[in-house]
Formats: C-alpha cells, structure tokens, sequence
C-alpha cells in the first residue's frame, strides 16, 4: 500500500513538472516570436532608411534622381544638328585656331584643342561648393557662364601653352539681368560682387607695375576666385 502511495506521487509530481515545463516553452516560444518579429520589423525599417535616405546610395534605384525635373530638356540637340554645328567650327574657326597653334608653337604643333574634358564627379564637387559658399551669403546662384579662352604662351604647364580652355563662373540676378557673372567668395550678405572688379584690380597690377598701386596690389598675387579651369584638353590629353 505504501509502495503503491509513493508510486502514485512521484507519478504526480512528474505530471507537474512536465506542466510546468509546458508552460515555460510555451513563454519562451511567444517571447521569442514576439522578438523575431520585433528585429524583422526593425531591419526591415533600417533598410527603407537606407535605401531612401541618400541620393548617392548605391542602393537607390536606376531610374531615380536627386533632381526633381530629370525629363529630358528642352536644351537637348539633336544629331542633326550636331553634325551641322561641328562641321561649320571644322571649316571655319578651327582653321583659324590651327594656324594660330602652329605659328606659337614655332610648328611644332598644328592642331588646336578638339574638346574639353570635366570629370562628372568633380563638375558636381564644384557645383555644391557654388551653390554652399552662395547660400552662406544668401545669394541665389541662377546657372553659369561658360566662358571660351586661352592658355598663355607663358603658362607653366608647357603642353597647354595657347590652347583653348573654358572658365566656368557662377552667376546672379542683378536688376533685371539673371546672368550676372559674380564673386561669392568675397560678396557680402545679399549683395553680389560681379567678377569685373577683381579682374580690373589684377590688370591693374600688370599695367601700373611700376606705380605706388603694385605695393598695394602685391598682397593679391593669386588672388582666389571660386571659377573653375583644370579641365583637360584635347589635345594633349
């Protein structure tokens, strides 16, 4: 009788105990799915993020832009009339500009520059600092004259000597003209500086070099400007 009471219990308090267990699993088990489902959700919102977050992620799609108007533009040319504007410079200008490559190279050089060249990354670099350095001055930056010029004949880089480049120089509405070329580096808040007056002060320095001017133009020898050149020519690049 004993033995079989002492059976009876032990059998009982394995009964509870697998109960309990039951139980505890089943805890664990909500737990667990509850914090599944919690990281899921959480990965799932770090990757919107990510994806979303920045115009210069690689995870950003295709088709997507920072700009908000990436249709195609009304300046877009066609072939046509491409063919039609590069055959008039061939047998026009470019002829020109040949013989003046040929004649300042003593002819060693007969062909002028075929095109220039602006790395997409640092053509974007430049238009931030632009757009930056302007808004720091509350000026509004209204596009950029592209200006067609010339390396000096005296220029360090001997290969370039003579060739023709271009400048880019950020430009503002002033009065009724929105493509004043302008200096934002050394306007002042709302007030626009156009780039004449510090081209003036540099020739000014080369024709009175002589004069009491140069002593107080001596401190602006490579006097900063925020126009942009360094891009590459063809030839020789």
């Amino acid at each position: 009788m004993n033995t079989g009471k002492t059976f009876f219990k032990l059998y009982a308090l394995s009964f509870y105990k697998r109960i309990i267990n039951g139980f505890f699993f089943i805890k664990l088990h909500i737990r667990t799915s509850k914090l599944l489902k919690m990281k899921t959700s959480s990965i799932a919102i770090l990757l919107f993020i990510l994806m979303f977050s920045s115009c210069s992620e690689k995870t950003k799609a295709p088709e997507s832009s920072c700009y908000p108007n990436n249709k195609r533009p009304s300046e877009a040319i066609t072939y046509e009339e491409m063919s039609a504007m590069m055959d008039t410079y061939e047998k026009g200008a470019k002829k020109e500009l040949n013989k003046y490559m040929k004649k300042i190279s003593g002819g060693k050089d007969s062909i002028s520059t075929n095109y220039n060249w602006y790395k997409l990354d640092e053509l974007k670099q430049y238009i931030a600092y632009i757009e930056r350095i302007s808004k720091e001055k509350d000026i509004e930056v209204t596009g950029f004259r592209i200006y067609p010029t010339s390396y000096p004949k005296n220029y360090s880089i001997e290969d370039l000597q003579g060739r023709q480049t271009l400048i880019f120089t950020p430009t503002t509405k002033i009065g009724l003209k929105e493509d004043v070329a302008f200096e934002p580096l050394y306007s002042e808040k709302g007030k626009p500086v156009g780039i004449s007056k510090f081209l003036k002060q540099v020739r000014a320095k080369k024709a009175y070099k002589d004069t009491l001017l140069l002593s107080t133009l001596k401190e602006q020898t490579g006097l900063k400007s925020s126009s942009a050149n360094r891009i590459k020519p063809n030839p020789p690049y």
